[in-house]
């Protein structure tokens, strides 16, 4: 193969897409730490799934439309760091590539420039990391010539590969959890879907590995209305039936469709004219169990007239439904769910930020692997001026949007959040969930790990004694309140160990207690 047209583009990133999902679960377990906050092969897949999406969307093989199709759709599914870095390198080889067809030699030249647009979106690169797979690659095929595609991926896949192999000796931490880097490895598998397609191996299913969150069901892009009804159907099955055919149905009378499936029941959302043909539709599969069907436009109209002149608005990622709650109840106009290993994605964000309908909107990220997405939202919204507070922990937003006064100037507002947050501790404890090294300490498997921002503090099988230990050095004798968000997999007799040695140690401390509902962390603490 001596060049890539449009058509076959499309081919090579479904199977890229393909074999990545088909190691999303590896990617996922390479964490650089044994808090279970491993994410990166969802993030890639996410991104990648909805560039498939966009394609799937154009009836043109042209290849600047191919590309433009990739671009947009790599960044509207982007999710997480990862997720926003690999848009970033599509987008570097979409914006080099020729007009007609690509070459060998063509490729060389857009890899350079995925190298330039991807650092350029990260402030601070970090060397072992995908970033760097794309450099050496760079590097390395500068001034080489290829006749063939096939030649020149084989190149492509085993210089990854090697660059892959050696990010331990790049990264301290990957060095010490004694793994890969994850999103190097997710751009290996990429790569080498690419290099399978173009040696002929062409057959793509993405049915079988693609999976609908329940959260996706409950997002809608309200301003984009051409089909009115918010239809949602769960079925219980009566017969085997193929999925693909019900998902072409529900394409022809509406759009916004998923489909879910779990045992014998299936669940489907679709935006349409016509929800009672998707009733009479699903009937023939089997039993209806639950309906809901909203007018979208009505909704519209009512949150539209609730939002008109409003001058500030404030998006939030909250990790849990206790939390949201509590942020709600602050003045947070809209909840964006996300957290470790749930990255909200740039459209998930991006619609939240239109949603609020204000002049200014801040927008919390919570979350340090959300932070690059929130700016790359803010840098895309042109009708409003976006200020992101760079927040890593939900804790710091509870404790930011208590200064909330939605009638003070924006900068006075953003100082006054910022303080707040510079003033406040934000306490985060898990378990490890395997043997592994931080620095210097031996990380056993069910230790409690207790975090003050993203420094682990304490650790040990004795909550009591790790939560002491990070207590006195922060001080907390000197503070007033501690606030305890508890998590969906927090035990009752942890609590009251907790609940007693703030009485008997730390008296001076108000202790509130909430309903957090976050997954992975059973306590999330806020010292003031």
């Amino acid at each position: 193969m001596k060049k890539i047209t449009g058509r076959f583009l499309k081919i090579i990133i479904k199977k890229a897409t393909e074999n990545l999902l088909r190691h999303k679960d590896e990617i996922n377990a390479l964490n650089v730490f044994p808090v279970p906050d491993g994410d990166t092969g969802s993030n890639m897949c996410s991104t990648m799934l909805e560039a498939c999406k966009y394609i799937d969307n154009i009836k043109s093989d042209d290849l600047p439309e191919v590309w433009k199709a990739i671009k947009e759709g790599a960044l509207m599914g982007a999710r997480g760091n990862s997720g926003v870095i690999l848009s970033q390198i599509l987008r570097g080889l979409a914006d080099a590539s020729p007009e007609s067809y690509i070459t060998p030699g063509d490729f060389i030249k857009m890899i350079s420039n995925a190298r330039k647009v991807a650092y350029s979106a990260v402030m601070r690169p970090v060397e072992g990391t995908m970033l760097t797979v794309v450099k050496e690659l760079d590097e390395k095929l500068k001034g080489r010539s290829f006749e063939t595609f096939e030649e020149l991926f084989d190149q492509i896949v085993e210089m990854i590969k090697d660059t892959v192999n050696r990010t331990p000796s790049m990264l301290s931490k990957l060095r010490e959890a004694g793994v890969v880097d994850a999103g190097a490895k997710g751009l290996y598998y990429l790569f080498e879907g690419m290099r399978d397609a173009i040696k002929g191996d062409i057959e793509v299913n993405l049915e079988q590995v693609e999976q609908a969150s329940v959260e996706d069901l409950k997002r809608m892009a309200l301003e984009e209305i051409t089909n009115q009804y918010c239809t949602e159907v769960a079925v219980r099955r009566k017969r085997v039936f193929e999925k693909s055919e019900l998902e072409s149905f529900l394409n022809e009378i509406g759009d916004s469709v998923v489909l879910v499936e779990q045992d014998d029941i299936f669940r489907l959302h679709v935006h349409t004219n016509h929800p009672g043909q998707v009733l009479e539709k699903v009937l023939d599969f089997g039993e209806i169990i639950k309906v809901k069907v909203d007018n979208m436009k009505l909704q519209h109209e009512h949150i539209i007239s609730a939002q008109v002149g409003k001058e500030i608005g404030v998006v939030a990622v909250s990790p849990g439904k206790g939390i949201s709650e509590i942020l709600k109840s602050l003045g947070v106009d809209e909840i964006v769910p996300g957290g470790q290993t749930m990255n909200p994605s740039f459209a998930d964000l991006k619609t939240a930020v239109d949603k609020t309908h204000a002049k200014v909107v801040f927008l919390f990220p919570n979350n340090a692997n959300v932070l690059l997405t929130a700016k790359q939202v803010a840098e895309a919204v042109d009708d409003k001026r976006v200020i992101v507070v760079q927040t890593s922990h939900v804790q710091e937003c509870v404790a930011a949007m208590v200064e909330y006064d939605p009638d003070e100037d924006p900068e006075e507002l953003k100082k006054r959040f910022e303080e707040a947050i510079n003033q406040c501790v934000p306490i985060s404890i898990t378990r490890a969930v395997r043997d592994s090294r931080y620095g210097k300490r031996r990380i056993r498997k069910g230790e409690y790990l207790v975090f003050v921002r993203k420094e682990l503090l304490a650790h040990g099988f004795n909550l009591v004694k790790a939560l002491k230990d990070v207590l006195e050095k922060e001080d907390a004798r000197e503070k007033e309140i501690l606030t305890v968000f508890l998590g969906d997999n927090y035990r009752k007799v942890e609590l009251e160990k907790i609940q007693n040695l703030i009485g008997e140690e730390f008296p001076n401390l108000d202790l509130e207690i909430h309903e957090g509902g976050q997954p992975h962390y059973p306590f999330l603490m806020l010292l003031q």
